[in-house]
């Protein structure tokens, strides 16, 4: 097994541990936990390219908004990775609808535009794309929590390329 196979096997085996470090009631009251302007992610990501059979892993940053409560919320997502020495930007934009299943747990799936950039020799720098995902939410307190947001992708350039990707990690409410 490569290299990059058994890191991104051990990070996927971490962050689908995360949902049992979740506590049963995180806080009582709805409307306390919905105190927040944004919630910033920060995390990991690994991603497996099924068209070219690759596959990467990297950081991970978001920040999410909620313009209409319960209706609609906004992810602003970046991530970067190397590979055959190329350097690899994305930046996502998911519109999604926040269903929240208890006062502890979160599922949002959603769609949106994708946009990448990269610097291998022989490839388009700049590619467009779009993107579903389904976002969850595990609260420990008022202001922090874990996340798990599989996701699918196609590329819109360069032969159409497909995407299958788990991004997870730790989010804080920002006041």
């Amino acid at each position: 097994m490569t290299r990059v196979r058994v890191m991104l096997t051990a990070s996927l085996i971490a962050i689908s541990a995360l949902p049992m470090l979740a506590p049963v009631s995180a806080f009582a009251d709805e409307e306390e936990a919905q105190n927040y302007v944004a919630i910033l992610e920060l995390g990991a990501t690994g991603e497996r390219e099924i068209s070219e059979r690759t596959s990467h892993i990297g950081p991970a940053v978001g920040i999410e908004i909620e313009p209409i409560e319960n209706w609609l919320e906004l992810e602003f997502g970046a991530s970067t990775y190397r590979s055959r020495g190329a350097t690899n930007l994305e930046l996502e934009l998911p519109f999604k609808k926040p269903l929240r299943l208890s006062s502890t747990v979160e599922l949002m799936p959603g769609l949106g535009p994708t946009w990448s950039h990269s610097t291998q020799p022989g490839e388009p720098p700049s590619n467009w794309g779009a993107e579903a995902v389904i976002d969850l939410f595990f609260w420990r307190t008022k202001r922090f929590g874990w996340y798990m947001e599989p996701s699918y992708g196609i590329n819109f350039g360069n032969g159409n390329k497909k995407s299958a990707a788990l991004t997870g990690g730790a989010f804080f409410a920002v006041p």
